[in-house]
């Protein structure tokens, strides 16, 4: 009764959702017909090898696989072998054409010093596996001094920063010349080790540091002084700069200028609104072209003004011309840019900027830069986020655009340099055997998949409550 109790808590959960379907639909290595193993004991867990004609655990590493691969079950669109399982790389590597190893991505692997294993594009290599991912070898790009390489972001971080990493390691260089979140009470990481919780961390930040308003200093220690720049006068405590502080909304704690005392130069960090933020009589400080504190409809033009937004639809504010840009069109922008989104407005913080700004299309975080001929998109839409052109008309992605039911538009990568989606079945639905009498192609909700599935079983009727439950009898 042990798998009937698990099915009563399952149904259970979800027939006391509301607004949600008292469904699930098992996973596809669960039917029998697919999978022989699925009527042993566990069977859920287990998947069927045909050459061995033997049934072995889920993700299981080497036998019957190559060593460096796992047994998974036969992917979306790689059925028609009739097999349930297939050997693939395990998340987070990849397989080398030459070795056919699979190798942790981002690390040096099977490539020469200096260099790591990186993701093939889709385009640029085919495999007899679906979706089985392929890797090669790339050469680190050199930084500016004081700067490494960062492989899987391809950008330079400061040295002996935090950059990407998880909290207590730093970015450094390990032994095969690659970036490598490090921290070790020896070596170059050791300067900015913690004994008390065994941790690297830069100087002048929380670090590890517990208390309010204390810092981690070059002295491995956890405090505050007065004489540091990072020192706050209306507080008597240290903190961060380049972060909000002690300071209201819209600010950051910097040092913005220095002042001589008594012949000795003192710096000293204090609460600025942020760049391109505006203070304003309430206290705090908000990000130009976005409403702020304005009525709905209107956005901050400057410091305590509101102005109603002059754009129509589609079509974003620029200040120096003072009139407005379809999205996508060159504009006031030179050659081979267009208008653009301003990506540096954060909408969850912010709220929605209706500031125009000029770059190339599909390329958020440098915008600063020359774009080629072959970055200008098609229409406007290709340099919408989240949007894609299909039959001259724009869709969001992950909606269901002109897919049929069930379905919504998923992105696709494309080798010239084109967008593209297409039409797959929402997370839990599965494709209909058939077209249906009008040639509508799709997928079939989450309870029809747990309908079939119980069509074959046993069913045991319960009623715990109020509720009636009908479950696989085992």
């Amino acid at each position: 009764m042990r798998h009937a109790s698990v099915w009563v808590c399952i149904l259970t959960f979800y027939n006391l959702q509301p607004t949600s379907l008292a469904a699930i639909v098992p996973p596809p290595w669960s039917d029998p017909n697919k999978n022989p193993c699925a009527n042993q004991p566990g069977g859920w867990q287990l998947l069927y090898w045909p050459p061995l004609k033997k049934c072995f655990k889920i993700f299981q590493m080497g036998y019957p696989c190559p060593d460096t691969m796992e047994l998974s079950p036969v992917g979306v669109g790689a059925t028609s072998t009739g097999a349930s399982a297939e050997c693939r790389c395990p998340p987070g590597t990849a397989q080398h054409p030459l070795t056919r190893r699979c190798h942790r991505l981002f690390e040096r692997g099977p490539c020469d010093f200096g260099q790591y294993f990186a993701p093939f594009a889709d385009s640029e290599v085919k495999s007899a596996i679906p979706k089985q991912r392929w890797g090669t070898c790339k050469s680190t790009e050199i930084c500016d001094s004081g700067m490494i390489f960062w492989p899987q972001e391809n950008k330079c971080y400061p040295l002996h920063t935090k950059g990407p990493c998880p909290k207590g390691k730093l970015v450094s260089l390990d032994n095969d010349g690659i970036a490598k979140c490090k921290c070790e009470k020896d070596g170059e990481v050791g300067n900015y080790y913690y004994n008390e919780t065994e941790t690297c961390h830069e100087f002048f930040t929380k670090g590890p540091c517990q208390r309010t308003g204390e810092l981690f200093l070059p002295s491995k220690k956890c405090a505050c002084h007065h004489r540091l720049p990072h020192f706050h006068n209306e507080t008597n405590q240290c903190y961060e700069l380049d972060t909000i502080g002690p300071c209201p909304i819209g600010h950051t704690f910097i040092i913005a200028d220095k002042r001589a005392q008594n012949e000795v130069t003192t710096m000293r960090a204090e609460c600025r609104c942020k760049e391109n933020y505006v203070p304003w009589k309430d206290g705090y400080c908000y990000k130009l072209y976005t409403q702020g504190p304005c009525e709905l409809g209107s956005f901050v033009i400057d410091t305590n003004s509101c102005i109603p937004n002059p754009c129509e639809k589609g079509r974003l504010y620029f200040s120096k011309e003072k009139t407005c840009y379809r999205i996508g069109s060159q504009g006031p922008c030179t050659i081979n840019q267009v208008v653009i989104f301003d990506f540096t407005t954060r909408p969850s913080l912010d709220g929605i900027s209706y500031n125009g700004i000029c770059g190339c299309p599909g390329v958020i975080h440098n915008l600063d830069q020359t774009c080629s001929e072959d970055d200008v998109p098609k229409s406007a839409c290709d340099s919408t986020p989240d949007m894609i052109e299909i039959n001259k008309q724009c869709f969001k992605l992950y909606t269901r655009g002109p897919c049929g039911p069930g379905q919504w538009l998923e992105p696709r990568k494309s080798s010239a340099k084109l967008r593209t989606a297409a039409c797959v079945c929402r997370p839990g639905h599965t494709p209909y055997d058939a077209p249906l009498q009008n040639g509508i192609i799709g997928c079939q909700p989450p309870a029809v998949g747990l309908a079939r599935y119980l069509n074959g079983k046993r069913l045991l009727s319960l009623r715990i409550g109020n509720f009636s439950l009908t479950i696989p009898q085992v």
